[in-house]
């Protein structure tokens, strides 16, 4: 044995002490601090103790500076006469053996571990008592979770086995000030310490699409959560709809819109989550067939848009209309709601063609000719802006829907003596017809860039 009377200070790089462990033991510790240096000291309360120099290597015990967050403690049992060695505490409260890590405190320059000496001959004894209380109520006490009694200042570590009763578990316990979990130990004070469990309550998050259509598969899933922990809400592929994309979560708990693959905290009781739906955009495509170029009219799901001319023509043939994927036609000059697409699929439109002239209609007596004649000479003072059928100076669809709608009832829908002039923006000076709204609806799509259009 050899007995130490003096202590040294001298710096031990944080090399030495990796040696003393493995390194997947350190790597959730290992954090450097930024630019602060803390000078940990071991202390052992007194000089007169003695050690086996064979078995304990004293230098790890001299004084050092680091700039990490933790220190392991070096290995070593330690002698006094009178009193047991126990370990090692920084705070009176929480105890460490040998090659147990300690987080350093923050706000610390210097961190001061002190050894833990115990009279083993003491008659102040510590009752530890495991008070299974949950939501006001004792549960039932398992039959291997028993009260301990030890000498008072001496480490314990309580028995951290789960206790599960079905809708909690227990994770670690509380004394009302301090926590515990599994593998953390206590200095017993000399009075009776009464440990409560830290319960981990479970709850059902539940993720819906919501009371929509054109879900494909699951419309909901439920999962199992610990309430009060950080979890991730659902990706975007969670739920598939057609023509919609997922683009958050709202929560019935707290109200709040949350975006797709967020972090969440869970709260305290069972919630659900349903889906944000956007409208996706589309390039519907006009397949005109016969030799003739495709069509393209961008638009959002269940928003409207007007079936072009297929602008070109077939000898011996007449164009009778778009059909659509179900088989529906629609004429030139219809109005065509986007109805959405499968994920990964588009949405086109198949011109139909029949052979011979087209069929004569009278149109009824309240409606105009599909061409109505049109001035283009501004009245004086007055500019043309092609297009501004609705004279609001802005060019939009709405535009080519009033156009189409004043073609097909001009009763009804009236346009001003300026809107006319201003719709006459194909062919300028041809009269007006579906090709004028298809212009329009081209440069609002961005297919054209000005108008008038000149064939």
């Amino acid at each position: 044995m050899k007995k130490l009377f003096t202590k040294t200070t001298a710096t031990m790089s944080a090399a030495v002490i990796a040696v003393c462990s493995g390194v997947g033991y350190f790597s959730s510790y290992a954090e450097d601090k930024e630019e602060k240096s803390v000078k940990v000291v071991f202390d052992f309360g007194t000089e007169d103790f003695e050690y086996d120099e064979e078995d304990v290597d004293i230098s790890l015990f001299e004084s050092y500076t680091t700039n990490l967050n933790y220190v392991q403690i070096p290995a070593g049992r330690f002698t006094r006469e009178g009193y047991g060695f126990d370990g090692w505490t920084y705070d009176g409260v929480y105890g460490y053996y040998g090659t147990d890590i300690v987080t350093i405190p923050s706000d610390v320059d210097e961190f001061v571990i002190k050894a833990v000496w115990y009279d083993p001959h003491s008659e102040k004894e510590c009752n530890v008592i495991y008070n299974l209380e949950y939501d006001g109520e004792q549960c039932e006490r398992p039959t291997w979770l028993k009260n301990a009694t030890a000498t008072a200042g001496t480490i314990f570590e309580p028995n951290y086995r789960a206790i599960d009763i079905g809708t909690a578990y227990t994770n670690g316990y509380t004394d009302g000030v301090h926590n515990f979990v599994s593998g953390q130990k206590i200095i017993l004070p000399d009075h009776d310490l009464v440990l409560t469990p830290i319960w981990h309550k479970r709850i059902q998050l539940t993720f819906t699409t919501g009371d929509v259509d054109r879900v494909n598969g699951n419309t909901s899933v439920t999962f199992e959560k610990v309430s009060n922990s950080s979890t991730e809400l659902p990706t975007a592929d969670r739920f598939s709809r057609s023509g919609f994309n997922l683009v958050g979560w709202l929560s019935d708990y707290d109200g709040q819109i949350y975006n797709v693959g967020a972090t969440v905290t869970t709260p305290d009781t069972d919630a659900t989550y349903t889906a944000v739906w956007e409208p996706k955009s589309y390039n519907v495509v006009f397949s005109t067939g016969e030799g003739g170029s495709s069509i393209k009219i961008t638009g959002l799901t269940d928003t409207s848009i007007i079936c072009p001319d297929p602008e070109h023509t077939v000898a011996g043939k007449y164009f009778v209309g778009w059909k659509d994927s179900n088989g529906e036609i629609y004429p030139v000059g219809s109005e065509y709601i986007i109805p959405g697409a499968l994920p990964g699929s588009g949405i086109s439109l198949k011109g139909v063609w029949e052979t011979g002239e087209p069929p004569v209609t009278e149109p009824p007596v309240s409606e105009t000719t599909t061409t109505v004649p049109a001035t283009t000479e501004p009245a004086s003072g007055e500019e043309v802006n092609f297009g501004d059928v609705n004279t609001d100076g802005e060019i939009t669809v709405a535009d080519a829907t009033l156009l189409l709608q004043y073609l097909g009832n001009a009763d009804k829908y009236n346009l001003s003596e300026q809107g006319k002039k201003n719709a006459d923006c194909y062919n300028t000076g041809d009269g007006l017809s579906a090709r004028d709204a298809l212009a329009i609806q081209k440069y609002d799509s961005k297919v054209i860039t000005s108008l008038p259009e000149t064939e």
